[in-house]
């Protein structure tokens, strides 16, 4: 027979969640919060703060951070967390820096509120990984949204419509031409790219928009999806101490559960693939989606030939 939960317990239960919805805005007055804890006649007492403390004490053990300054409550994280990759932490930033530009409003005030949001429910991992991100970075890209908007506007259509393009830019003082493959813009420090794939030298290389002193669509297509200009994966185990990085690789060192974060730029797909396959159960691909996908199916694939 099933225990039967109490009144007490249950209204302890309800309570918990009315806490949390107070305090999921992230920033809440204490006189808002104490008054969850008042008395049947609605009376605030000492009580109700030896009462308040053991509810913020219970949502610590289960993850929930709370932080007072000021008779005001500040949520740091949630219990249920998010995990974001690297991209994906670039692109939180750029929006951040997208708010420089946009005028004091509704719009600018909800996007704030939107990732203040996002940001309280970061994983212990994605914290980390942010720190390293927005430390490497520099977003501040209201000259390039000014003054190479239309161009950016105009390469990302490249990018989109995969074909080939044609374009001229500086390289050291010298003009270059060359015809390859668009593959996505990129936002680097205090400069916007477009990256490229050349399929002469089968290498991914980002041009600086403000290099680029002509560019254009060509009719012609070459499909090649599994072209990608960063790869993230995990090595754990014995391998850590065989992996040698290779000079478009660096690492971001041992997480909390002993895997060694790699960042892989502008090695061709199908060879990066193969190679990691060779790697068995001691690698994992973090992103993009469409490697793992491939691996997935490499997988796949070679179990079929067990059945």
């Amino acid at each position: 027979m099933s225990k039967r939960i109490s009144e007490k317990y249950n209204d302890a239960c309800l309570k918990i969640f009315a806490l949390l919805l107070l305090l999921s805005d992230g920033v809440t007055d204490f006189s808002d919060v104490i008054k969850l804890f008042a008395d049947s006649s609605g009376n605030i007492s000492p009580n109700s703060n030896v009462t308040l403390n053991k509810y913020l004490n219970t949502l610590k053990i289960f993850g929930v951070e709370v932080k007072k300054v000021k008779n005001k409550y500040y949520l740091l994280n949630m219990p249920f967390n998010i995990n974001f990759t690297e991209g994906e932490l670039y692109a939180v930033a750029l929006i951040k820096s997208a708010l420089n530009i946009l005028p004091k409003g509704k719009n600018r005030t909800n996007i704030e509120k939107l990732i203040n949001e996002l940001q309280s429910r970061y994983d212990s991992a994605t914290k980390k990984l942010e720190v390293a991100v927005t430390s490497a970075r520099n977003y501040d890209l209201s000259f390039y949204f000014t003054k190479f908007e239309k161009q950016i506007e105009n390469c990302e259509r490249y990018c989109l419509e995969g074909n080939n393009i044609d374009v001229t830019y500086n390289s050291g003082g010298k003009d270059v031409n060359l015809i390859c493959v668009p593959k996505e813009v990129k936002y680097l420090e205090n400069s916007v790219c477009i990256s490229v794939y050349n399929n002469l030298t089968r290498q991914v290389f980002d041009i600086p928009m403000d290099c680029i002193k002509s560019i254009k669509q060509l009719g012609t297509r070459i499909d090649s999806p599994l072209v990608c200009t960063t790869v993230i994966f995990k090595l754990k185990g014995d391998l850590i101490k065989r992996y040698n990085l290779r000079e478009w690789e660096y690492t971001k060192g041992l997480d909390e559960n002993g895997w060694l974060t790699i960042v892989n730029s502008g090695e061709d797909f199908n060879v990066l693939a193969n190679r990691l396959f060779k790697y068995g159960y001691s690698c994992v691909v973090i992103s993009p989606k469409s490697l793992r996908d491939h691996m997935i199916n490499l997988i796949n694939s070679t179990l079929e030939n067990y059945e």
